[in-house]
């Protein structure tokens, strides 16, 4: 993957995977990078990194499906150098499925294994009203009272919300106005993560359907955000994943 979209926080030349973590919406690479030191040499951690945010914050974010994929595919051509494998949570998940099917469609190498965390399967119907369209002072009060998903400390600082809520809201367009197609299942491992306490957890089963290989589904204390109190947890729980579907210890 070009720089622009890839951080890896710990260079791992001698790894035997690459694991290509995904954002939820609103998210940057650096959301990943405590799991870093949590993973042993034989993984790779990398952080995609979309535009408008952090490093790339000057950049328009995506607000749709297909354009975002295909800036990733790109991208991801220059990376493939070893085995790899997926793991998206929230809207990072939808991204990572769609990116999944759109290398297969291209006949490159597809991902040893996706972890999918945190988000209901794209053929569950989405009985929610969109958040997208709504005014900025709407949106954020939906998006506490959904998700409770903007930390205290941004929410009053109004420079930061300038910079956060256009970010937001362009992700939302691009989930939200997102249509699942019918293809064949992904011939890879699935692995479903969840927190017990999250709504979307429930949801999740059906994303075994749209796999060919082995699933797994694991569950952590907590809500949509457990990632942020679970981490040496998931860290070990994905290393066993991944690293299962390679074939090495």
């Amino acid at each position: 993957m070009r720089a622009s979209w890839l951080t890896c926080p710990q260079r791992r030349p001698a790894a035997a995977l690459q694991l290509v973590c995904l954002p939820h919406a609103g998210g940057g690479a650096a959301s990943f990078h405590p799991f870093a030191n949590l993973f042993p040499d034989s993984i790779e951690m990398l952080a995609v990194q979309l535009p408008g945010r952090e490093t790339r914050l000057a950049e328009a974010p995506y607000r749709r499906m297909g354009p975002l994929i295909e800036g990733l595919l790109a991208g991801i051509r220059e990376s493939v150098v070893k085995p790899y494998a997926f793991f998206g949570h929230s809207m990072g998940a939808l991204v990572a499925f769609e990116l999944a099917r759109a290398l297969r469609r291209e006949g490159l190498p597809l991902p040893q294994s996706i972890v999918v965390s945190g988000r209901r399967a794209p053929t569950v119907p989405n009985n929610e009203p969109s958040l997208h369209v709504l005014s900025d002072d709407a949106f954020v009060d939906a998006l506490v009272r959904r998700y409770d998903a903007i930390p205290q400390i941004i929410r009053n600082e109004p420079e930061l919300m300038a910079l956060f809520v256009p970010v937001m809201k362009a992700d939302f367009a691009t989930f939200e106005t997102h249509v699942h197609r019918d293809e064949p299942p992904l011939e890879c491992a699935l692995a479903m993560y969840g927190g017990r306490d999250d709504p979307q957890t429930p949801q999740m089963a059906g994303w075994a359907d749209l796999f060919a290989g082995p699933a797994t589904t694991r569950f952590f204390d907590g809500g949509h955000f457990y990632l942020a109190d679970q981490r040496r947890a998931v860290a070990a729980a994905l290393t066993e994943d991944v690293l299962a579907s390679v074939a090495v210890a």
